[in-house]
This record gives C-alpha cells, sequence and structure tokens, in this order.
C-alpha cells in the first residue's frame, strides 16, 4: 500500500481529533491563503478547472481549497438518495475511483457520522493515477476508516484489470466515482465491461460530476448506467444555481445498484439464489428447477454447449418468466420462439442480440421490461400485443434496422428514448390510447417521415422528436398542453407545424435549428417560450405571436421582460432593437452566420451563453449600460478576434471567452486595467488593450 508518512500534514492529521472533512479542507485552506497572490493564481491556472492530474504538494491544497465544497454538496446529496437497504447494511467494501486525496471516502464517513448510521467498512480500494495524491488518499482514508484495510491501485482507468477490482459475493461494495466519468480520454465502454464482469453480490454506485449541457460528456453518465444494464435509483442533473442558489456550480447526480434487486422484479441473482439447488439445465439455457422462470444463458463447457453457437432457440412450454438479461449478449441468437406461457420479458433480456431479426411476442405477455430488445441492430419489425399496457425506458432503442413498428391501444406510455435510435424507422402510429409521449422516445430516427399524434396525447417530452432529419410535417392535437424542451430540435427537413390554442408552454430550444420550418403561428394560450426555441431557424416567419410576445429584426423578445429570447435571422449582422433591456440565456447560441451584432445602450445585462457557439463572430462593442456579462457568455466564438469593453460592467461570468482561439484584443477604459484584472482570469490578462502600456510605464 502506498501511504503518505513522515511529513508536516501527515503529522498534522496524526493529531487531528474527530476528523471531518472540513477539518481537513481547513489545513489546505490555510496554506494557501497565506501564499502571494500571483503564486495563488498561478496554482489555481494550473489546476485547470481541476481536470488535470495533480502532481505537487501545492496542487493538492490549491484543489482542496477551490473544488473541495463543491465535491463535498454533490458527494452528499448523492450519499442521500442511497436506498435504505445499503445504507443499514452492517459490514461494506468502498471502490473509490479516481480517488484523487480520496474526497468520496472522507465525505461518505461524514455522511455516516452525521445520518447516525453504524456501518463498518471493511475494505477501502483506492484507484489513482497519481502517486502523490494515491499516498494523501490512503492517508485521509485510514484517518477516517482506521480499521479497513486499504488496497492502492496507481492506474489509469485503461489499465485496470480484473485483479484491480474485487467485489465480494457476501459484503455489499460501495463504488464512488466522483467527476470522472466526464473525462473523454478513456474508453467508457471497455471500463464499464471491467466492472460489470466483476460485480458480485449487492454493489450500489455514486456517481457525481459537472453539468457541461453539452452531449459529448454530459451523455457519459447516462452510457455508463446503460453499459451495466441497470436501472438508476436516482438521476438528476443541476445547472447553475439550481444545485445551490448561491453558487455557479452545476451537477449530474446517479445512484444505481448492481447485482441485487427487488423479487418483484424477476432479478436474475434472486432467482439464482431461491433455486441454485434446484437447477435444470438445457444446453446453455438455464430454468428454475419448476420450469417457471428462465434465469440465465451462459457457457456449459462440460455440455459443450457455448453462448456464442446458440443460434435459434425455442422456450420451453410452461415458462412465466424471462428473466433480466436472461439472452442479453447472445450475439449469434438469429430466432426465438416464445411459447404462449410466457408473461413476462425482464429487463435487458434481449439487449445486444445483434443477430436477432424478428420476434413474436404471444398475448400472454403483459410486463416488457426496460432495455428489453435494446441494441439488437438486425430487428426488423416487432408486433408488440395488446395484452402490453407500457412501453418502457429504452425497450427498442438503437435497433438501427427496425422498421415496422405495431402499436396496440392497450398501450397508455411510450418511456423515455423508447425508439430513440430506430434510424430506420419511416412511419409510426400512436394509438389514441397514449397520454404521454416520453423524453426522447424518438430521437434520432433519422428516416422517420410520418408521424401521428393522437388527441389523447397531453404533453411531448424534452427532445421527444430531436434531430428526427427526414420528418417534414407534424401535426400537434388540440389535447396538447406542453411541448417540452429540444422536441423537434434539429428536424433540418421539418417545415410545418401547426400549434394549437390548448399549448400553453413551448420548452427550451424546441424547435431550434429546424432550418426548413418556414412559418409558425403561436396561439394566444402560449405563456411561456423556453430560451433558443427557435434559434436556427433561419427561414422561418412568425405569422401570428400573442401580445406578450414580439418579433423584431428576426429575434423574439419577451415584452413582460424586455428580454431577447431565440434568434432565427440567417444574416450576418444583427442590430438589436431599442426596447431590449436584456439578452436572455443562449438567445443567439448556434448562430453560425451572425458576425456582428450592434448591441443598444438600452441593453444592461448579457446572460449565460447569451452568443455561445457563434462560430463567426468576430467584432462585439458593448454599451456603457451593461452591468452584467454571465457565464460562458461568448464561449466557443472561434473567430472572435476583438471585443469592447465599457468601464459600466461590474460582473462578470466563469469562461466567458472559453475557447475563443482567434482572440487578439480585450478594449477596456485605460483607467480600469486593475478592475477588469479581478473581473477576468489571468490567462486572458494579456489580451487586455492597456495592459502592455501598463507595465511599460
Amino acid at each position: 500500500m502506498m501511504i503518505e508518512q513522515n511529513t508536516n500534514y501527515a503529522y498534522k492529521l496524526k493529531y487531528m481529533d474527530n476528523p471531518t472533512f472540513d477539518k481537513v479542507r481547513d489545513l489546505s485552506t490555510k496554506f494557501y491563503r497565506e501564499l502571494p497572490q500571483a503564486l495563488q493564481d498561478e496554482l489555481y491556472e494550473a489546476l485547470n478547472r481541476g481536470i488535470d492530474i495533480l502532481d505537487s504538494e501545492p496542487q493538492m491544497t490549491a484543489y482542496l481549497f477551490a473544488f473541495g465544497k463543491m465535491h463535498q454538496a454533490k458527494l452528499n446529496y448523492a450519499f442521500g438518495k442511497l436506498p435504505e437497504k445499503f445504507l443499514e447494511q452492517p459490514e461494506i467494501n468502498i471502490i473509490d475511483y479516481g480517488c484523487g486525496q480520496a474526497l468520496g471516502t472522507m465525505c461518505y464517513a461524514d455522511f455516516l457520522r452525521e445520518k447516525g448510521y453504524s456501518q463498518k467498512v471493511k475494505t477501502i480500494t483506492l484507484i489513482e493515477p497519481s502517486e502523490i495524491c494515491l499516498k494523501r488518499a490512503a492517508l485521509h482514508a485510514s484517518l477516517f476508516f482506521p480499521d479497513a484495510e486499504i488496497k492502492t491501485v496507481s492506474k489509469t482507468f485503461d489499465e485496470l484489470d480484473e485483479d484491480d477490482i474485487y467485489c465480494n459475493e457476501d459484503i455489499p461494495t460501495l463504488h464512488v466515482l466522483s467527476n470522472v466519468l466526464d473525462i473523454l480520454d478513456f474508453d467508457l465502454e471497455e471500463f464499464a465491461g471491467l466492472i460489470d464482469g466483476q460485480v458480485k453480490g449487492y454493489n450500489q454506485f455514486v456517481c457525481v460530476g459537472p453539468y457541461f449541457n453539452y452531449p459529448d460528456k454530459d451523455g457519459r453518465m447516462d452510457d455508463f448506467l446503460f453499459l451495466m444494464q441497470c436501472e438508476a435509483n436516482y438521476y438528476d442533473c443541476f445547472d447553475k444555481y439550481e444545485f445551490d442558489e448561491d453558487k455557479a456550480w452545476t451537477a449530474c447526480i446517479l445512484c444505481f445498484s448492481a447485482g441485487d434487486f427487488d423479487e418483484d422484479e424477476f432479478s436474475i441473482e434472486i432467482a439464482k439464489e431461491a433455486t441454485k439447488k434446484s437447477i435444470e439445465q438445457e444446453c446453455c439455457v438455464v430454468y428454475s428447477k419448476d420450469g417457471k422462470q428462465l434465469i440465465e444463458v451462459k457457457d456449459k463447457e462440460e455440455l459443450g454447449c457455448y453462448v456464442e453457437d446458440l443460434e435459434c432457440y425455442t422456450i420451453k412450454e410452461g415458462t412465466e418468466i424471462i428473466c433480466d438479461h436472461a439472452f442479453a449478449f447472445c450475439k449469434s441468437l438469429r430466432q426465438i420462439t416464445i411459447p404462449n406461457s410466457v408473461t413476462s420479458i425482464g429487463k435487458g433480456a434481449f439487449s445486444l442480440c445483434d443477430s436477432l431479426r424478428q420476434i413474436n411476442i404471444p398475448n400472454s405477455v403483459t410486463s416488457i421490461g426496460e432495455r428489453a430488445f435494446s441494441c439488437c441492430e438486425s430487428l426488423r419489425q416487432i408486433i408488440i400485443p395488446d395484452s402490453v399496457t407500457k412501453i418502457g425506458n429504452d425497450t427498442f432503442s438503437s435497433c438501427k434496422s427496425l422498421k415496422h413498428v405495431s402499436i396496440p391501444n392497450s398501450v397508455t406510455s411510450i418511456g423515455e428514448r423508447a425508439f430513440e435510435l430506430c434510424e430506420s424507422l419511416r412511419q409510426i402510429i400512436i394509438p389514441e390510447s397514449v397520454t404521454n409521449i416520453g423524453n426522447g422516445a424518438f430521437g434520432f430516427c433519422k428516416f422517420l417521415k410520418q408521424v401521428s399524434i393522437p388527441n389523447s396525447v397531453t404533453s411531448i417530452g424534452e427532445e421527444a422528436f430531436s434531430h428526427c432529419d427526414s420528418l417534414r410535417q407534424i401535426n400537434i392535437p388540440d389535447s396538447v398542453i406542453t411541448i417540452g424542451n429540444a422536441a423537434f430540435i434539429g428536424c433540418e427537413f421539418l417545415k410545418q407545424v401547426s400549434i394549437p390554442n390548448s399549448v400553453t408552454s413551448i420548452g427550451e430550444k424546441a424547435f431550434a435549428y429546424c432550418e426548413s420550418l418556414q412559418k409558425i403561428t403561436i396561439p394566444d394560450s402560449v405563456i411561456s417560450i423556453g430560451k433558443s426555441a427557435f434559434n436556427g431557424c433561419i427561414n422561418l416567419i412568425v405569422d401570428s405571436i400573442p401580445t406578450c410576445f414580439s418579433v423584431k429584426n428576426d429575434m423574439l423578445i419577451d415584452c413582460r421582460s424586455n428580454k431577447i429570447i431565440s434568434c432565427f435571422s440567417k444574416e450576418p449582422n444583427i442590430v438589436i432593437p431599442d426596447c431590449v433591456t436584456s439578452i436572455g440565456e443562449k438567445a443567439f447560441s448556434g448562430c453560425e452566420l451572425l458576425q456582428k451584432v450592434t448591441i443598444p445602450d438600452s441593453v444592461r445585462t448579457i446572460g449565460d451563453e447569451a452568443f455561445v457557439w457563434c462560430f463567426s463572430l468576430r467584432l462585439v462593442a458593448i454599451p456603457d449600460s451593461v452591468t452584467n456579462i454571465g457565464n460562458y457568455a461568448f464561449a466557443y466564438c472561434s473567430s472572435l478576434q476583438r471585443i469592447t469593453m465599457p468601464d459600466s460592467i461590474i460582473s462578470i461570468g466563469v469562461d466567458v471567452f472559453y475557447d475563443c482561439k482567434s482572440l487578439q484584443q480585450i478594449i477596456i477604459p485605460e483607467n480600469c486595467v486593475e478592475k477588469f484584472k479581478k473581473l477576468l482570469p489571468v490567462e486572458i490578462w494579456d489580451k487586455l488593450y492597456y495592459l502592455q502600456k501598463v507595465y511599460n510605464d
């Protein structure tokens, strides 16, 4: 085991009474604040917003000072979402991935103490590529759990092997992944596969991280859950000031269990436990003794049966339950016959059966679990019997060859991502029985041309039809009250939309980047239109609009707050009208053709991400009226060369010019250099127009 010892820091911890995370952080805070300001700035810059691997004592203290409270808040929130069943376990093991200085382990110790749980920690596995951090992590862990056996693994995630991760079948394991899943430089599929292969007994996963509002990073937490073939106990993301109203922190929180599920959901593990002394085996297919449960498919070498050879199979008559993940990863399975005795198909039962082309579900089936047929890439047709009332989350997601689906009138709900990434699906008829279309239900169905939404539907979920590239027309029935965020985002050939008088709310980015959308009428019933609702709709003409909104210069303005909500202009130069006092969040986000914008003296605030991803924007002059510029306001404006800022500005958000690769000059009043040095990060001080002149003096 690597552990820090014989250092001043180690001696200070040795004599710390009743250690807590706050007491440990106070040591770093004291050290950091005693440094000269120039060195503080240099250390903070070296952290690269907490992304880079730490390699020195000062960096470790700077990190704990700068980001420790944020980690603590997210972890405490996540631990509060753990099932009571897990917290009542008398003894557990901990695996802390990318542990850094073992912040997750320390916070869990605090959590147990504060909530009054007497749980014992038997072993702690600390995984971290930085040796200096790993040694300090072991020191912290040994202080908070002095009776635990500690194992240190100095490796990157791509270097891990089976010996590094051990889960005890008899003792539950807590897996802590704090601020690691959003890192892009390791293979998430290999990482999840390694963990999944080692899972035994009862496992609880706690994953926390930032929320970027960028799919490449935010999607990795969702991908990890999917790759682990599990269902979330809790999953939510928080934007700035949503997680903490006083902090610009963002957060994604995910908690899920693996290896142990409720008996009511017919989990594999419980079925195995109940029948482990009375199992019947037919080739490589395992049944319970009474024949009512098909438990799993696995290699049986003594019988010469291997999963990879299973191509066709008929399930035995009398089988009632196909357990969770029973045929998952049976990549050679082409044909399966399900008898009329089956009533339940478990979660992920046929997921990742790459060769499965067609399946007949009998009328006896009343329940189809989440992800039951996800990633069956060869599946071409599915008939859902009228005994089924619900299509669950991800049930047919990523079935890339699926062309024909028959949804019966018995179905009342289509779950989240139920048909997402079904690229070959061309037409869908939603029956009158359906009242809810879930988030992302038909997202990225790029050949979907026709959709019939019945009058029974009251809400269209977030991203429900996002990036349906071939969708040309949609009729929204007058039963619909809300159109969710990004519901039709990126439907680039969508030309006509009819919004009925029943709709009261149009979500953020609801029709963003629908470049072919030509005409839309927004009824008087609409009282709320989300930010960026029509951004990038460069051919749009708004025919009619409620009196609380107005359209000027191809910009949608909320007259109640005089705030720009959305811009759909295709002009390279935009003049903002004098009535505007606030440029709202993401108001011009993704306006790729915009080269120059004239902001009037009436504007006082520029919101978060107001001009993010305006790749062609080159010049911006901010008038004397502006006092506040929001977070990421000009981020990713890769052509931005010069911006003028007045001395009226009192607040500038974080990473305002992030990835502005061409930025050369930030022109400010000569007597305001020190003021803007306090408002802007040190790495762009050299862009301040008068900075060099001050140095020369």
